[in-house]
Order: structure tokens, then sequence, then C-alpha cells
């Protein structure tokens, strides 16, 4: 790994030509890029109804219905109907129209001075007034035509136009809304309002939106993001990498994208901003880093020398937090991948790569820019940082960092309340987010104020809505449907519908008998139901024709079909709707009859429901699998724990904030989580990646916790703001479930951040933790490994460790290292170097002894507090482990199989000691008698 990442600084032409070829080669695949807005990848391919809605649309007719609105004052003039007439057959030339419904085509059924007359509402256009009059007149006549073709003014009427959709053709529904508009757009001067709506449209605002997005989105995100960066680190390279590394990224991602087929979709327009935000994450840790070398780094080198140690000093302190938030974060973002939603888990697939190529060319090519163009000295620290200030609140940083400090620093001082109002701030948001609802209605995927949703909504007030779904009735008895009980079941049904008066129509071909029969009784309203005989059905069918009847009924009438109509735009909603109406259906159907609800319309919906299973199963996954490489990075399960809680906060607070404001978990918002996740992951690795190195230089845990959180600080607060500032920017798109996502992703960042500031190192402050990288490169002699009596019977792996749960010392040739006759609860271990033990007494000093790697000093005192016995000094330069009896405890609580092994070798040293002494003793006191 470490040749990966400093590839870039030693062979930075290479790295650049790489990336370079990798950009060309991509570059090719952006032309082979598509775009998909249709409803087919808001439906769940596991959806159960699928088969069920095929088979009903396959003999009933397809519930892909355009609705033309067309609203005059004077629409019953000579020239409105002609213009309406001109309309409606235009529309029927259309080759993708399978029919066309109008007044120019509806049956009207009407009792005439004691005459039947079966007739459309228009046969053709009235050449009088009176005429005029009469065809206003029976068409509001009618309770068939009325809210479904004609408003009950007689100032607005629709033409229902079916389609069907060329499922071999990507841009039908641009090609489709296209056609209709060219058809309806000559007669916009002749009425004084006229639209369409339907899912063509539906899905051409969707594409010009989302165009719009991709090219407003990315250029601010990045313009907000640079800024606030640049604020911060007071680089102008923060304003240069981002630009280089983001570019490069979304060409990669885009292009693999047309090459792996991935269509470019509504989620798809947060993709820029995402990678530029998210990207330039690692571009300012690095950056950051990069000039905490600098002004470590030696002051009188050339300029290439400073970068260089500058750039080493980065990857020795980022290499594995670089490459682990670089995983972390694409995991993040491939765990929607598991939706079975088409939408998400195309998103997921784009995301996944375009960060993922993000990683690659940020460690690649940052260092190599750096080791060129870095800048020499920094403007972050009021004085040069000294790595060794005993404490680092002495030392702040300007502006805003300082004052955030100084906030983290009081609050480190009282634990307590950090702990204690983290778990009432996290109850309280936990009981709202049980009030989160679902949503995943296309229409709510605009904002409130589009064109779209308020022609949807003129068209619900003025006629019906413009959502369908069909009510499918089924038997296996012959002609079932020609049985007065079932048709009344069928009126009972639609009696239901009014009643609850959640849906705005139902029509089937009960209603049509009903209105026949009402006609056959002089227009009694009270006999507006189904006829009482089956030769009485038979009759009244012989006023249809064929046509007017097959989105009806079947050609053996086992099988009717009720298309209901609404405009209800919030899946929640609909679903309670839907189980309310299910569960009536079902009632009045009785067990003789089959029953199924289905409809684009309603597939579409049943997704909703999995967007909380596939976001519990995306979430609970990247959690475990964070857990797992947390657990192994820090090698214990307390590090896995330790790097979940700062995670889990800004979800539970972002779902409390959706139930509290009652914004819905929808395809945009629910990715809010992983990515939060993927996202917040990065800052918290590099906290405690930092931790582990701080504390390997003192045995202090609040100082090694205070000179972390000052060496995180600016990435740690400029990353958040900056991600929050640029997620921020999302709130100028088109749609609403891109502006509740960025909303909501901002929110998560600043609670990601104080999490990660405050909370987090409260929760260091508590444990010791031991990085497995460190416990690998350690580089110790092989006579420490082998010859130390305090590692007897402990693996290389378990020396290591302890070794780095303790504290290493360097000391120089002459220094004093035990003072005989002070007191001291520190035993130490020679690693390197070599001192010298001699004691003190009246006739002046005697050596004793001469230690080497791996000789153990000062086991007496750990045991015990008590008086140094004899001095000891440093020969050679070297390192010594000290180990703190206090401190080891602590540090050593969680891992108890290493304290036990080492507490039984201290015990046999001490052991070895007294028999040692006692022989000594003895020899001594032989000699006393001999003399």
């Amino acid at each position: 790994m470490q040749k990966f990442l400093t590839f870039g600084v030693n062979h930075r032409g290479i790295a650049i030509a790489i990336i370079a070829a990798i950009t060309i080669f991509c570059g090719f695949g952006l032309d082979k890029l598509r775009i998909d807005t249709s409803f087919d990848s808001l439906i769940s391919d596991n959806d159960p109804t699928k088969l069920v809605y095929e088979r009903v649309k396959e003999e009933f007719g397809s519930d892909n219905t355009t609705i033309v609105y067309v609203r005059s004052s004077d629409l019953w003039t000579q020239d409105r109907l002609v213009a309406l007439e001109d309309m409606h057959f235009a529309l029927e030339d259309l080759p993708f129209v399978q029919r066309v419904d109008s007044l120019f085509t509806v049956r009207s059924i009407r009792d005439r001075d004691g005459m039947i007359d079966s007739s459309t509402v228009l046969d053709g256009v009235p050449f009088d007034d009176v005429e005029m009059q009469a065809a206003r007149d029976n068409a509001l006549y009618s309770p068939l035509v009325v809210g479904n073709f004609i408003s009950a003014d007689g100032s607005v009427t629709a033409i229902n136009v079916t389609i069907i959709k060329d499922p071999d053709n990507p841009d039908f529904d641009h090609y489709a809304y296209g056609a209709i508009d060219a058809v309806i757009a000559p007669y916009a001067d002749q009425f004084e309002e006229i639209f369409q709506v339907g899912p063509p449209r539906v899905n051409a605002d969707t594409e010009i939106g989302l165009m719009s997005d991709l090219s407003l989105l990315a250029p601010l995100s990045l313009g907000v993001l640079t800024v606030t960066i640049v604020l911060f680190l007071r680089s102008g390279l923060a304003l240069v990498f981002p630009v280089i590394t983001s570019a490069i990224s979304l060409v990669w991602g885009f292009g693999l994208m047309g090459y792996f087929g991935i269509p470019i979709n509504i989620l798809s327009a947060m993709l820029p901003s995402l990678v530029i935000v998210i990207g330039s994450t690692e571009d300012t840790h690095m950056l950051s880093t990069y000039l905490n070398g600098i002004n470590a780094g030696d002051k009188k080198g050339t300029g290439a020398e400073k970068r260089r140690y500058a750039v080493l000093f980065l990857i020795r302190h980022l290499g594995l937090p670089l490459v682990l938030t670089a995983v972390t974060t694409t995991l993040g973002f491939a765990a929607n991948s598991f939706a079975d939603m088409g939408l998400m888990r195309n998103f997921a697939y784009a995301a996944s790569i375009a960060i993922a190529a993000n990683g690659v060319i940020t460690l690649m090519l940052v260092p190599s820019l750096l080791s060129l163009f870095g800048p020499l000295r920094s403007r972050l620290h009021n004085t040069s940082p000294n790595q060794e200030a005993v404490d680092p609140e002495e030392e702040g940083y300007r502006g805003l960092i300082g004052a955030i400090l100084k906030l983290c620093y009081a609050a480190a001082r009282h634990p307590r309340y950090v702990i204690g109002g983290t778990i009432v701030l996290t109850v309280f948001f936990g009981i709202f987010a049980f009030q989160t609802k679902v949503s995943n209605d296309p229409i709510a995927f605009f904002k409130p104020k589009h064109p779209l949703v308020q022609d949807v909504n003129t068209l619900a007030e003025t006629l019906s809505g413009m959502e369908i779904f069909y009510i499918n009735l089924s038997s296996t008895k012959p002609d079932a449907f020609r049985n007065p009980e079932n048709l009344r079941r069928l009126a009972d049904i639609k009696d239901y519908i009014l009643r609850d008066g959640r849906f705005d129509t139902a029509l089937s071909i009960a209603d049509h008998l009903s209105l026949v029969n009402r006609e056959f009784h002089g227009g009694d309203a009270d006999m507006m139901v189904v006829p009482d005989t089956i030769a009485l059905v038979d009759q009244y069918l012989l006023f249809f024709q064929r046509a007017d009847l097959e989105n009806y009924i079947s050609h053996d009438f086992e099988r009717a079909n009720m298309v209901v109509r609404h405009n209800i735009h919030n899946s929640h909603d609909l679903k309670q709707a839907l189980v309310d109406l299910d569960r009536e259906v079902r009632r009045i159907a009785g067990p003789d009859l089959t029953v199924n609800l289905v409809g684009q319309n309603l597939m579409i919906n049943n997704a909703a429901d999995d967007l909380i299973a596939a976001q519990v199963q995306s979430v609970g996954l990247l959690l475990l699998v964070i857990f797992i490489i947390m657990s192994i990075v820090y090698s214990s399960l307390v590090g896995g724990f330790l790097s979940l809680v700062p995670n889990i906060l800004p979800i539970i607070a972002v779902l409390g904030i959706m139930g509290l404001f009652g914004i819905p978990l929808n395809p945009g918002t629910a990715t809010v989580a992983v990515i939060a996740i993927g996202i917040a992951i990065d800052d918290t690795i590099h906290l405690l990646s930092s931790y582990t190195h701080e504390s390997l230089r003192t045995a202090d845990r609040g100082l090694a916790v205070r000179r972390t959180v000052r060496g995180q600080a600016v990435p740690a607060i400029s990353t958040s703001i900056a991600l929050a500032a640029g997620f921020l920017v999302l709130s100028g798109s088109s749609f609403s479930i891109i502006w509740q996502f960025g909303a909501l992703s901002a929110i998560a960042m600043i609670v990601a951040m104080i999490a990660d500031l405050i909370v987090t190192p409260v929760l260091m402050s508590m444990v010791r933790l031991v990085g497995l990288y460190e416990i690998l490169t350690l580089k110790v002699g092989k006579d420490v490994l082998t010859n130390s009596p305090l590692f007897t019977n402990m693996t290389s792996y378990q020396i290591r460790k302890a070794i780095l749960l303790s504290e290493l010392v360097p000391f120089k040739a002459g220094d004093r290292l035990l003072e005989q006759g002070t007191i001291g609860r520190d035993l130490y271990v020679i690693l390197s170097g070599s001192a010298a033990v001699t004691l003190d007494h009246r006739h002046g000093h005697t050596e004793l002894d001469t230690l080497a790697e791996g000789a153990v000093l000062g086991e007496v005192g750990f045991v015990t507090q008590q008086q140094r016995t004899a001095n000891v000094d440093a020969v050679t330069d070297g390192e010594m482990l000290r180990l703190n009896a206090d401190t080891v405890q602590k540090n050593m609580r969680l891992y108890p199989h290493i304290a036990n092994k080492l507490n039984m070798n201290i015990a046999r040293i001490l052991g070895m000691r007294l028999a040692s002494t006692s022989n000594r003793l003895s020899r001594y006191e032989k000699q006393e008698g001999l003399t």
C-alpha cells in the first residue's frame, strides 16, 4: 500500500500519464450515456402485482393515459368545438396512440319523450345555438361524463389519450410528449388554457429539470465549496485541487456509466455536486496535513526538499485513513445497490463508480501536484505548531477554528454532560424518527410551484385526478358479470369510493347499465341502479358498442374492470386509502370473486415500502462492514463500536427531523443515511488514526485527545462546513426530493462534525486504541522479541501491540534513565541502545551491570511504590518502552489476554530477581563467615 501511496510522488510522470490515458478512454464513453426518467425505474423488480397488471392491461387497455385539458369560458361555440374536434382527430393519427376518448366519442344515454337515445355526446359540431345548447345540456346530464370529460360548469373539457409505449425506445416518453404538444400547440390561442398531463409529460419535465440541474448545480457546488475551503485553509491550491480532481472524476464516472449502460436518472442530478463536495474532503485533509508537514519540516531546505518532506509527512500520517475513507465512502453509496427500485440501484452504481474513481485520482494525483506546486508556508497557525507542547490548548488557531476548538476543549472537561446531553437528544430525535412517512410518487418529486404540479392540481380541481388504477374482479363462473348480483357488488364498491371521498371517480360496467336503467325510468335519480334480471342486463347492453365497454368488461363476462381516478400524491396517504379500499372491496366481493387492485401508479406506490426495507438493509450492512473493518484496523471491538457512534448520531438526527417536520422518506432522502455514514466516517477515521498516533507519544489520554482534536480541527471543521454549504446548493434544484436531500445532508454533516469533535473525543479519552497498521509496521529488534523476559510466551503480534499500548521514550547517550532514591511506578524495557546500572554509596559508585535490548528495569517500583535502588544511565542513543502501572491497568482493560501475560511475566521477573538477590545475599553471608 505504501508503494501505491507514494507512487504519485516517486513516479510523477507515469502517474499523470496513466490518469490522462484513462480520462481519454472514459471520455469516449460519454457519447454512450442515455437518460432514463421512465416510471419503470420507480417500480420494484419483485412487485407481486406486476404480472397481474400486465395481464389486466393486455385485456382492458393501458392505464398510460395522457389527459389534454382544455378550458374556455365560451367552450360551447362553433369555433371552439371545431378546434376541439380537429385536435381529437389529430391525436388519433399519432402512431403510438391506442385510443382517444372525448366528448366526440363518449356515449350518452338519455330518455327523450319515452324513447332511449344512445349516441355520442357530440356527434359532430352543432350548427346553430339551439343544437349547441342541447349538446351542452346533454354533456352535463350524464354522470358518466361530468367529472371525467366535462366540468360541472361546462367550461372545461378533457381529451383522454391512451398510449402504447414502445419498450425498445428509451426516448419514447420525450417523443410522445413532443408529438402531443405539437398537436395541441397550434390551438393554444383559441382557448384560455390548454395543457397535457400524463406519464410522457412527467418524464419529459423530469428530463428537462434533470439537465437544468446538471448544468446549474455542479458549478454552484464547486464555487461554494472552494470559497469555503479557501477561507479556512488560506491557500489558493484549495481552489485548484477540487476543480481538477472533481472534473477528472466526473469524466471517469460518467464515461464508465456509458460503457456499462448505467443510465442517468433524476438522482444523477446530484452526482456532480456529490463528487465535488465529497471528493474535496480528502483534498482538504491532504492539503491541511501537507501544511502541517511544511510547518514541521526543515526551514532551511530547498523548496523541493520542503515539498517532498511535507508530502511524505502527509502520506505517513494519512496513508491508511485515506484508503479507508475511500473504501467506506464508496461502500456508503454502493449499499443502495441492494434496492429493488431501479432508480436507486442505478444511482448507487453510478455514485459508487464516481466516488471510487475520485479516491484513486486523489491518491495518485494530489501528492504529485503538491510535490511540484505545493505552498512553502502555512498561514493556519498563530505560531509554528509545537508538537511537543505540554497542552495544545496553549496553541490555538485563528478565527472560527480557534473558537470552535475552545468549545471542544470545554466540552471535554465535562464528559458526563456531553454523554448525558447526547443520550437526551438521541432519545428525542429517535421518538420522532418513528413518525417518518414514505413517499414515492413522481409528481411529489417536483416542487409545489412547478408548472406540472400546478397543472395536475388544476385538472383535479375541475375534473378528476390524473392518476389511474384498476379494480379487477374475476370469477370462474361463465357470464358472472351478466348476473345482477355481481353487478350490484360493483355498484356497492363505487358507493364506498364516493362515500370515502379520497378517490375522485370510479367507472365500471355497472355505471353504464345503471344509467340505462335510470333513463328507462324517465330519468328518475333513484333508479340509478343496476337492473334486476339478466334479461334486462342483456337488453341494456344493446345500447352500447363494444368500444364503449372494452375497458370495463371481458368478452366472456367473467372479468370486470373498474377504472378509478385520484389525485393522491403522498404514498403514505395513498397506501392507507388503498388498504381500506382493498379491505372493503374484498368484503363486498365475497369469496366467489377474485380481487386485484393494479396499476402502474400502485406499483410505484408499493415500491415506497421497499425504500424502508432497502434502507434498513443498506444501513445495517454498511454499519456492519464499517464495524468489522474498524475493529480489525484498531484490533479491538471497542474501536469498531467507537467508530459507529458519531456516524449513527447523524442518522438518528436526520430521521428525527424528517418525522418532526413531515419530510417523507423518498428516493432522494432515502439515500441520506448511507451517504451520511460514508462521508461522516471520513472524519472519524482521521480522528481515530490521529489519536492512536498521539497516544504513542504520551501516556496522558487527555493530552493525546486534545492534540488529536487540535490536529484534525481544520480539516474536520472546514470540510464539514464546506460539505454542508455544498449540499445546501441543491436547494436550487427543480425537484423537491433533491433539495430535501441537500438540506438533510447538510444537517447530517453538521451533526457529524459536532459528534466527531465533541462526542468522539470524550469516548476516545476512555479507551486506548492501537492500529493494526502500526502493529504490523512497528520495527522492533530481534533481541527484544526473543530475549526480553517481559515478553516471554507472547507472539510477535502481542508484543508489538503491548509496546504500542505503552509509551515510547527516546533517549540520548548520557541521559539518566532512573535516579537512585527517587520514587516511581514506571517499568522500562530497552528497545534499542544500551544502558549502565550503577550504585551510589559513600565511597563513590559501582557499576553493577550493562543493559542491552530487551532488558527490563524498574519492575519493583512498578509493583509497589518504593525508592529506586540504583541509577541507570544511557550509554548510547536509543529508545525504551515505559509502562506506567496505572496507565497499563487502564490501557490493558480492553486486552485482558495480553495483560494477563504481562502480569505473569512481571511476576516471573520479580521472582527471578528475588531468587538472584537471595543467592547474592547467601554468598555474601558465607563470605562474611569465612573472613
